[in-house]
């Protein structure tokens, strides 16, 4: 049983007993990501996910890492477009070490500008390893075109330009203006005290300040765009991408199933077609990336640059296939088990209850049941994924990014469905 308790200060704190394990989870979520900045900070939100861990006036950096490591546990976090998240990990009877250093971290940050300078050359070599990645590289070049301007097409990182001019007055403010109770829920799972654990998060995190209502975010428009990117590599890297859905809508188990049927498993269409009976391609798979009220659908395939013309005729024969046919009963049938199976086995994993109980507060404001999620992919028809497969997949609406050797690749690659 999920029990959901709410601090005076508006702090939300989701507590899940499982008695059966022996170590709990913790994740505390703060409802701002990428998506909360301007340009000109860009990357400030994952600068400051960074900082956090650098030591705060009772800790030094090393003395978070010791600490939690003493009782055997372990520390982390991650920021994404629309949220950040640190997490830690203990035995159960030792989840009061993780609580302290976690609330600890949150309220009391040292942020020196010294410790900010070290740490810069950390985030901008991760952005290199990133832009070494030629299909993390792909995305990042597709988000910034099919969403010009708008903070969801921006790098969760930033660019090497803004994080070399965040500063540490900066993250203060960033720290003042979005790490207030309204946006924080604590989520905890596996064995511990539920009423000792609930008072030393109200003793921890209740007598932080309220602060102002974020903004709502304008809903991005997509711009479809066909881009051929020239980097020194052996390969080519292709990214497909149609406008999604949101993360909340009706439609969203009906994706789900086309994308295990259409790319998303071993057994999908793309998979047996492009790489099994032909060899086209080592990987290659689709994808779904949902935000609030938007989302992305899409394709990713690495081969050869002589193949790629190869590989996008056939998915886009594909993409006609299922807008025309929809997609077996036994396609349909096994992409619902696939889905009920990894949704009861990641209940098995106290970090994933954790991630999942602060999601559906975060995004439904309640609780989705197991048994209702079961029944709304139950629901899902052939008809169904036919008539959102026409829906998303449009000729003239999809975009294209093509990253690899330019000599070696068409200009002017031509996908329709």
């Amino acid at each position: 049983m999920i029990k959901k308790t709410i601090l005076p200060n508006g702090t939300r704190i989701l507590t899940e007993v499982v008695d059966e394990v022996y170590s709990a989870s913790i994740g505390i979520w703060v409802d701002v990501g990428s998506e909360d900045e301007e340009e000109r900070n860009n990357g400030v939100s994952h600068c400051l996910e960074h900082m956090l861990f650098k030591g705060t006036a009772k800790r030094t950096a090393q003395e978070i890492a010791q600490e939690i490591e003493d009782v055997g546990g372990s520390l982390g976090a991650a920021t994404s477009k629309e949220n950040t998240c640190f997490y830690g990990r203990v035995m159960g009877d030792q989840l009061p070490v993780a609580i302290e250093l976690l609330a600890d971290m949150l309220k009391d940050a040292k942020l020196s500008q010294d410790d900010l300078d070290l740490e810069r050359e950390v985030i901008l070599e991760e952005i290199r390893m990133y832009e070494d990645d030629p299909e993390d590289l792909s995305q990042e070049i597709l988000l910034l075109n099919i969403w010009p301007g708008h903070p969801l097409g921006r790098p969760i990182t930033g660019t090497e330009e803004t994080v070399s001019g965040i500063t540490s007055e900066m993250l203060k403010h960033h720290i003042d203006r979005f790490y207030r109770p309204e946006n924080m829920i604590v989520s905890i799972a596996g064995k511990f005290d539920e009423k000792e654990t609930i008072e030393q998060l109200s003793r921890e995190l209740g007598k932080i300040e309220c602060g102002k209502p974020k903004p709502a975010l304008v809903r991005p428009q997509m711009k479809p765009c066909r881009i051929v990117k020239d980097k020194d590599i052996e390969q080519a890297h292709i990214a497909i991408a149609a406008e999604g859905i949101g993360v909340t809508d009706e439609r969203r188990y009906q994706l789900a199933v086309l994308d295990l049927g259409l790319g998303g498993n071993m057994s999908s269409r793309l998979f047996q077609e492009v790489r099994e009976k032909r060899g086209l391609v080592y990987t290659i798979n689709s994808y779904k990336a949902s935000h609030t009220d938007c989302g992305l659908f899409g394709v990713y395939a690495g081969t050869g640059p002589a193949k790629v013309k190869q590989v996008l005729e056939l998915v886009m024969e594909e993409f006609r296939r299922v807008k025309a046919e929809g997609l077996t009963d036994a396609e349909i049938n096994r992409a619902k088990a696939q889905l009920k199976s990894d949704l009861l086995l990641g209940l098995e994993s106290m970090r994933n209850r954790t991630s999942r109980n602060a999601y559906g507060e975060l995004f439904f404001g309640r609780q989705l049941e197991v048994e209702e999620i079961c029944r709304g992919i139950e629901q899902v028809n052939s008809s169904d994924v036919k008539k959102l497969a026409n829906e998303l997949l449009v000729g003239d609406q999809l975009s294209l990014v093509v990253v690899g050797p330019q000599s070696e690749l068409s200009k002017d690659y031509a996908i329709s469905c």
